[in-house]
């Protein structure tokens, strides 16, 4: 892969290990002029800086402070800020990357600053780089099909309602709901109406140093408000 300056890469490291970077991402990361992270909006802290930090030695890499939300952000603050610094850096120009945890086009903070950056500049060039998700390291940990032969399989973001939550049980055989961790209590609530709380894994920071996954409700009732890294995985016919 080729890096041009002047164009914007969203770059995917991945639910956590850093040994799940792929390497067309570590490629991108190695030779791309500057690199963008999200951190805690408190802390700093950036998940996806510190998965990628072996690649990012010697690098220009600014860490840009983020709150957890889940809305269209392109006017509000914190986004259009970072993407006014990404704008600046592509007119040096520059090749600038943003890392993601996960994957850019899923879930992710990526699609919101891309937004703002388009919002500022339609015309600058993008170039997605994909990780893999927190999800599919929550299968593999749980050796869990997500979805075989004829079956339907769905992804549900949970973390501003659970509205969507109920169809989607009604309309597919198994489901990923991601983020639920405000809304967890209801997600088990649900779940147990439809009597699939033993065909449920509740998976909390997959692929990382304190990796957990639960068979049954029980552990995302009693914490699973306070996970933020955290997923279900639902299989109707269980394996």
């Amino acid at each position: 892969m080729k890096i041009k300056a002047g164009t914007f890469y969203g770059i995917g490291v991945g639910p956590g290990d850093p040994e799940l970077l792929t390497i067309k991402a570590v490629n991108a990361i190695k030779e791309v002029d500057v690199v963008f992270t999200a951190g805690h909006q408190r802390s700093g802290i950036s998940m996806a800086g510190k998965i990628a930090y072996e690649y990012l030695q010697g690098k220009e890499v600014i860490a840009l402070p983020f709150p957890h939300t889940f809305d269209s952000v392109s006017g509000r603050s914190p986004h259009r800020e970072a993407a006014e610094k990404i704008v600046e850096a592509l007119k040096r120009p520059a090749s600038v990357a943003f890392l993601t945890i996960g994957d850019p086009m899923t879930f992710s903070t990526f699609t919101y600053v891309l937004e703002a950056v388009r919002d500022i500049d339609p015309g600058v060039p993008v170039k997605v780089i994909p990780g893999i998700t927190s999800f599919a390291a929550a299968a593999a940990a749980t050796v869990t099909p997500l979805a075989e032969g004829e079956e339907s399989f769905a992804v549900v973001g949970a973390a501003k309602t659970t509205e969507k939550l109920s169809k989607a049980i009604d309309a597919v055989d198994n489901l990923v709901i991601m983020k639920p961790y405000r809304h967890s209590g209801e997600v088990c609530d649900i779940l147990d109406e439809r009597g699939l709380g033993m065909h449920t894994w509740f998976c909390v920071e997959c692929s990382r140093p304190h990796e957990r996954c639960y068979l049954g409700l029980d552990v995302a009732r009693e914490e699973g408000s306070d996970k933020y890294m955290s997923l279900f995985i639902v299989r109707k016919e269980l394996k």
